[in-house]
């Protein structure tokens, strides 16, 4: 047991100990005085006994009761006690004033040394349950209240944990240093602690964290207090007089009971944070599906590595057609994974997670060895056309990620213009120029590079023209809403438009109708690619496919 336990132990039990000790102190002072008169007086080495007594009063009571026992010790065999009691011979009173102030310095120096001890412990327990930086309780305090809330009788309350998260606080840090992430969290509980009700505290859990544990005895006021919470955390925060967004979220459980380990609710809360944030919400409520989703996560990214050395991953081809010309235009490569147990596990499922970690530099890098190989396959069947890969803002930010493109096209002896890779305009707006940078390298070599999802939210139009690409492709939730939504159809006609005028070509995803298609053809999109020209399928499939059409797609009815 550490001294921190011992403390911790000792602590809840001291004022049982202390009425204890007491009586017994008493009596050991009036004992020690009956043998030092039993022993003929104070002449004789009994008196040392009353060490004894003083010492434990230091220990147990501290300095006040030290000094107290060592004078009632000095006065027991003070005054009226003989030198000697055979002859009767009394103490000069300077002698006896003297030895009671030796044992009460003696009480003094025991009883500091014992608060000092226990101030030492009392500070080391503090620190294991406050964060240093803010002075604010942390996660440890935070567990501790849990864990009191099983032990309180109090009428039936709903208790609300609620966890809020710093989302760029990377990127702060970068800006202004760690001392902003201290200041932003000192700042933040100083607005919440205003916000929540009396006595109601802010725990700092994680290094960009921060919890709070209410209750809420009317059951209808968290809502309104989350929200509250929210919008406080939207406010600038001030830094050296600079005013600074700090992009928070936040995720809750709500219960009733504490029947769970305090652990248990705390996990929840901060699944809730993590959910809010994938879904950028500003604050979610944990659900069983959140928890159920994270598991399977965190299993199937577990999975990932063993999946690509196994051959569980492999890749499809959906076409690309030219619309003026009904040529096949180029695939795209899209990953397919069949587990052995799960079965086929969606991209959609394994994809968004990889990109948040270094697991997606695999994949894309699995994606273009096997686009490789399926090139120069092709090659040998006479099969002359283009593979467009996806790639992922983290690959555009992988230092070694153009030198392995082009080491791959030299290793495989395949023609830059045979790749196309496929850029999503978030990715080009991560580190633009760094983006022009490398794409212009890929350029060079004939890469042919697109924008994928073009128009979904981002401003790249300003440097678009500063851009090596090619290809602009046209984000299927527009498609898709042709020919019905005129807003959709002026947006396609507009970015094909555009597209021309600044010397590209479009590509329309998500054609799944004749109409569509036709019309696509009508506003000028160049390149058509959906489930109604064919289906992602697999090498073996495609090659039969474009067999079958002679590498050229008409429509039926054509």
């Amino acid at each position: 047991m550490n001294t921190t336990r011992l403390f911790e132990w000792l602590v809840p039990r001291m004022r049982v100990i202390r009425m204890i000790m007491l009586p017994l102190l008493i009596v050991l002072v009036v004992g020690v005085g009956v043998l030092v008169h039993a022993s003929g007086g104070v002449r004789f080495a009994y008196l040392h006994a009353m060490y004894l007594p003083i010492l434990l009063a230091g220990f147990v009571f501290g300095l006040r009761g030290g000094l107290v026992i060592g004078l009632l010790g000095g006065i027991v065999i003070g005054p009226m006690m003989p030198i000697d009691t055979a002859t009767g011979e009394m103490q000069d009173t300077l002698n006896w004033l003297y030895r009671t102030g030796f044992f009460m310095l003696v009480g003094m120096f025991s009883g500091t040394v014992s608060d000092s001890v226990r101030a030492y412990l009392r500070h080391l327990k503090w620190m294991t349950r406050h964060d240093i930086a803010t002075l604010l309780p942390n996660r440890l305090a935070l567990l501790d209240a849990l864990a009191g809330l099983a032990k309180e009788k109090r009428p039936r309350s709903t208790f609300v944990l609620a966890v809020i998260g710093l989302q760029n606080a990377t990127e702060l840090k970068s800006a202004f240093g760690f001392d902003l992430i201290e200041n932003v969290i000192r700042q933040s509980a100083e607005r919440h602690a205003t916000i929540l009700p009396q006595r109601t505290q802010v725990y700092r859990i994680d290094a960009e964290q921060i919890g709070i544990l209410v209750e809420d005895r009317s059951g209808n006021g968290i809502d309104t207090l989350l929200g509250r919470l929210i919008e406080s955390a939207r406010r600038p925060f001030h830094f050296n007089d600079i005013p600074v967004h700090a992009d928070s979220r936040l995720g809750y459980i709500t219960f009733t009971n504490t029947e769970h380990a305090p652990a248990f609710y705390l996990q929840q809360a901060e699944a809730a944070l993590v959910a809010a944030h994938e879904k950028s919400q500003d604050s979610l409520a944990y659900s069983p599906q959140i928890g159920t989703l994270a598991c399977e996560n965190l299993s199937v990214l577990g999975s990932l590595m063993d999946a690509m050395r196994q051959g569980q991953l492999s890749m499809h081809y959906q076409p690309k057609v030219d619309i003026a010309t009904g040529h096949i235009h180029s695939v795209e490569a899209l990953i397919r994974w069949h587990h052995p147990e799960r079965g086929s596990i969606p991209p959609a499922v394994f994809i968004p997670r990889a990109e948040q970690s270094t697991l997606i530099n695999l994949i894309t890098e699995f994606a273009l060895q096997q686009a490789m190989e399926q090139i120069v396959k092709w090659r040998a069947c006479g099969i002359h056309i283009p593979i467009a890969v996806n790639i992922s803002p983290r690959n555009l930010l992988w230092n070694g990620f153009t030198d392995l493109v082009l080491h791959l096209l030299r290793h495989h002896d395949v023609d830059g213009r045979s790749l196309e890779l496929e850029v999503t305009e978030g990715a080009l707006m991560t580190d633009m120029t760094r983006t022009i940078v490398e794409l212009t390298r890929l350029a060079d070599a004939r890469v042919t590079i697109s924008i994928d999802d073009f128009g979904t939210g981002y401003s790249s139009l300003q440097y678009l023209h500063q851009l090596p690409i090619s290809l602009i492709k046209i984000d299927q939730s527009f498609v898709r809403r042709l020919p019905e939504d005129l807003g959709a159809l002026h947006i396609v006609e507009a970015a094909v438009t555009l597209a021309h005028k600044m010397g590209m070509q479009t590509i329309a995803e998500g054609v799944e109708s004749e109409a569509v298609y036709r019309l696509l053809g009508k506003v000028g999109c160049d390149i058509a690619q959906g489930f109604a020209i064919a289906k992602p399928m697999p090498a073996d499939a495609f090659e039969q496919w474009h067999a079958q059409h002679a590498g050229r797609f008409l429509l039926q009815s054509a």
